[in-house]
């Protein structure tokens, strides 16, 4: 799934170090019935770059002279929040920072008829509910942009109902709609997600970054864009942190979306992949890093080695392309030096003295010394010893770079005690196996992996 979609700088307005720097304003908030509250800002300020930015938690810059809040009376007395954030001039935006956790009724972005636009920043750790007592949708360049919404780091932005993304157009241009996750989270868990859902022309982006969780309650056909109205929505996952978690998916065909490049990772470079967790019941979109001329190839791979208890075992891996750092893993977990552990951030592991509590799977993790973001997993080697050893083994088939809990008990029968055993994030090969050394064959035990979010 490569492309080599430019994203023509999308972040460059938004991602300013000054800006989150800014004091937090006092708030003077009320409720208003069956009205449109637009935020008109008029306390402007300009950072370092030029970029002109003012706060959604300041009554000035309201038409109603107050800042909005979330009124459920049961009677339709709630009130729009319109983002606009223009200076009249088509093309010129004030962002509006959110440094606050706010409920609303119903957020619209780029309302205004005549120029439209508007920019949104979620930061500070800032918690914003939209429509989630009322079910109203969200709509990001509705019905005219360009708009962009901003979740930064520690930031969540939950819709109660269908987030729309891009729609219709602004004096004849594309209104065209974008929504960034920085290390924050998106979550709609009754609704749709539509980039690009109903416009008229123009590309909208959904970009994952740094570590960026999009939860979703459903995939629909309207969630990229619809092409044939030559309007598209692409996901940009731009780390191998950042995913999309789908519940209520438990089969999808992607084929459509790799033929018109919508499915995006490292900006272009790399490749996104889907895959379904019967247990959980999600569908995950993650990525994985592009292959290039700086990724470390494994020349020889870690071979599976059987010591009596007490001798000496030895694990090596070869890299035949470009220099790399080293760290060794036992059952997904890093390895240190100490104990007759030896050469645990080298190409040999070396392990004396083995006892059963060693007993299990080893694999090396190979980083570029220069270009940081390249690096690949070895697959596991395993470790046992001579003689007649009867341990459990547990086996996980699950999604690759994910954590996940195992856990035992030694009886089922109510109230059950759930004791950890294993913390284990996964590689690029799967099954992952866990032996458990630590009982003996006559102790009786019952397992159960969880995978953490």
């Amino acid at each position: 799934m490569k492309t080599k979609t430019n994203l023509h700088g999308q972040l460059k307005a938004l991602l300013v170090a000054g800006l989150l720097a800014a004091p937090l304003l006092a708030s003077n908030a009320r409720a208003q019935g069956q009205e449109d509250n637009h935020w008109a800002p008029v306390n402007v300020f300009v950072d370092g770059n030029g970029n002109q930015y003012a706060y959604f938690d300041e009554a000035i810059n309201w038409s109603l002279g107050s800042v909005p809040t979330y009124t459920d009376a049961g009677n339709g007395n709630n009130e729009r929040v319109i983002i606009n954030g223009t200076l009249g001039i088509a093309g010129t935006y004030v962002a509006c920072y959110m440094t606050n956790n706010a409920n609303l009724y119903q957020i619209i972005m780029g309302y205004d008829g005549t120029v439209g636009g508007g920019n949104l920043v979620l930061t500070n750790g800032a918690q914003v509910q939209a429509g989630v007592g009322s079910g109203q949708w969200t709509g990001i360049a509705f019905p005219n942009g360009p708009s962009t919404l901003y979740i930064g780091p520690g930031c969540n932005f939950t819709c109660g109902s269908h987030l729309w993304v891009g729609q219709g157009t602004n004096n004849g241009n594309p209104a065209v709609g974008t929504v960034i996750i920085d290390g924050g989270s998106l979550n709609i868990p009754n609704g749709q997600l539509g980039v690009g859902w109903n416009g008229t022309g123009g590309t909208n982006f959904l970009t994952l970054t740094n570590g960026g969780k999009a939860y979703l309650q459903q995939w629909a056909g309207q969630t990229l864009g619809q092409p044939g109205n030559n309007s598209l929505g692409i996901l940009d996952l731009a780390d191998n942190q950042s995913e999309v978690i789908i519940t209520n998916v438990n089969a999808n065909d992607f084929t459509q979306l790799e033929a018109n490049n919508q499915l995006v990772a490292y900006g272009g470079q790399g490749t996104v992949q889907s895959t379904f967790n019967p247990t959980l019941g999600v569908t995950i979109l993650h990525a994985v890093p592009p292959v290039t001329t700086n990724t470390p190839v494994i020349s020889s791979q870690p071979s599976n080695v059987v010591v009596s208890v007490g001798g000496t075992a030895t694990f090596f891996v070869g890299i035949s392309n470009v220099p790399v750092t080293y760290q060794w893993l036992f059952n997904g977990n890093p390895l240190a030096n100490g104990g007759g552990i030896s050469g645990a951030q080298t190409a040999t592991l070396t392990i004396s003295g083995v006892t059963p509590a060693e007993v299990g799977n080893y694999s090396v993790v190979a980083t570029n010394t220069t270009h940081l973001d390249q690096y690949v997993t070895s697959q596991s080697a395993g470790l046992s010893t001579t003689g007649i050893n009867l341990y459990p083994v547990i086996t996980i088939n699950g999604i690759p770079n994910a954590t996940y809990v195992t856990e035992y008990t030694t009886s089922l029968t109510p109230p059950v005690t759930w004791i950890p055993f294993a913390t284990n994030t996964l590689g690029s090969f799967a099954p992952f196996y866990i032996v458990d050394t630590s009982t003996p064959m006559s102790v009786k035990r019952f397992y159960q992996t969880i995978q953490q979010h």
